[in-house]
């Protein structure tokens, strides 16, 4: 596999938000998607740190982020 990216993905829930992690390679096969982690969280902010500290262990310096929450909510 020659590249790996990780793509958090926000969503709306009850009481906070849910957060999706999803880890793809891209490799000379082709695409390979991991199935997603999702976790909730209180605030987006800990779930954006939860991604970030993920990317790190895996040795990457950003994540792509994704928010599916109403415009204009807080971060």
């Amino acid at each position: 596999m020659t590249g790996m990216k990780l793509t958090l993905i926000l969503d709306p829930a009850a009481a906070g938000v849910r957060a999706s992690l999803v880890e793809e390679w891209e490799g000379l096969g082709g695409l390979v998607r991991m199935a997603p982690m999702v976790r909730h969280f209180d605030s987006a902010e800990v779930a954006i740190a939860w991604g970030r500290g993920l990317a790190r262990r895996r040795g990457l310096a950003q994540i792509f982020l994704t928010d599916n929450r109403k415009p204009g909510a807080a971060p």
